[in-house]
């Protein structure tokens, strides 16, 4: 801050010195006129000087998230409105298009920052690659298992599936992960066939009857009751408080750059106090991010999502939520270590953030 401050005053010593040098070519200045033009030489240069400095002292950094999806939104809000930037940070936001791939991003030093499933933390711990989730993004697991056949009715109870195809994203994603749970029927299981597919794919697989039904998340699903489906089921009543998507860094980033994460955290909890507190300055964000889905879309999935609990109020991680999804891990044989709430989750940065 002093450099910046000392530069400025360089600055404008340089502009004093120019006009004294200059005097006698200027001599016919005098009294108020010749103290405004100097004034105003001296603010512009000053002025000019101190802008360029405070935009250098922006910290870049890369956000690596699983893709460009609504129920991010708190990043979207935290850079969109200036949040990140009030921090200190310049963030780049790019997409990897998988939960794994976006943990790889992190641990190769590609990227600063994760958004994806926070399990992916512990599984990448028991391969030697570490890293901890600083807060929460996305609570619960926000699916909804739709239909546009009228003969099928409301799923109740996970043997209501029995008989059906089911449209999912592909394993290993937290989707597919879900969906075997609740098909293993707590050891009973349920002969229904899962249908995988890539994300956007799935409401296609449904119109040309390759499944009976899908298992999508917000904007799709009122995307899809807007075109006539029903919800049959919800994941969200199911597993309860759940994490789902966290904000990750790996364990070498998290030993020297505490102050840059306590930055990232406090700009995401700015976002989601903003979301929680103005809609419709939401949904705008919503529609600059997603400009080819219609308003009353966004506005209707965006009160699902904060009714649901999907879109927290803060970015805590409770160890009740991280334990679930790791529980669903283990019972689905993708996880077999301890995966410790302690050892891959620190809320230090996001109990600080809620103190501000």
């Amino acid at each position: 801050m002093l450099k910046d401050f000392a530069g400025c005053f360089d600055s404008a010593s340089r502009v004093t010195l120019i006009a004294k040098r200059t005097k006698g070519r200027i001599s016919f200045l005098r009294g108020w006129y010749t103290r405004l033009v100097l004034t105003i030489a001296i603010g512009a240069v000053v002025f000019t000087n101190c802008s360029s400095s405070a935009d250098t002292k922006l910290k870049q950094i890369t956000i690596a998230q699983y893709g460009h999806f609504l129920l991010y939104l708190p990043l979207y809000v935290a850079r969109d409105k200036g949040y990140f930037k009030e921090e200190g940070l310049d963030v780049n936001l790019v997409s990897t298009g998988g939960d794994e791939k976006t943990f790889t991003a992190v641990t190769t030093g590609n990227a600063q920052f994760g958004v994806s499933d926070p399990t992916f933390v512990a599984i990448a711990r028991q391969r030697g690659q570490g890293g901890k989730i600083v807060a929460g993004i996305v609570r619960r697991f926000p699916f909804a298992i739709m239909t546009f056949r009228s003969d099928i009715k409301e799923i109740k109870q996970p043997s209501d599936f029995s008989g059906y195809r089911i449209a999912s994203l592909p394993a290993p994603s937290t989707c597919y992960a879900a969906i075997t749970k609740i098909l293993n029927n707590d050891g009973h299981p349920v002969k229904a066939k899962i249908v995988q597919g890539a994300y956007g794919s799935l409401p296609a697989i449904l119109k040309a009857n390759q499944a009976d039904m899908l298992m999508d998340f917000e904007p799709n699903v009122s995307i899809l009751k807007q075109q006539g489906a029903r919800i049959l089921y919800s994941t969200t009543s199911y597993f309860g408080d759940a994490a789902f998507t966290g904000l990750m860094v790996s364990d070498s980033y998290a030993k020297s750059n505490a102050k840059d994460i306590q930055a990232a955290v406090n700009a995401v909890a700015k976002a989601m106090k903003f979301i929680q507190q103005d809609s419709p300055g939401s949904v705008a964000v919503a529609r600059q991010e997603f400009p080819e889905i219609p308003e009353s879309i966004l506005k209707d999935a965006l009160t699902r999502a904060k009714s649901e609990g999907t879109v927290p109020a803060s970015p805590m991680l409770s160890k009740d939520a991280w334990d679930r999804a790791i529980a669903l891990r283990k019972e689905i044989g993708d996880f077999h270590g301890s995966g410790s709430y302690v050892e891959n989750v620190d809320m230090t940065f996001a109990k600080n953030a809620l103190k501000q």
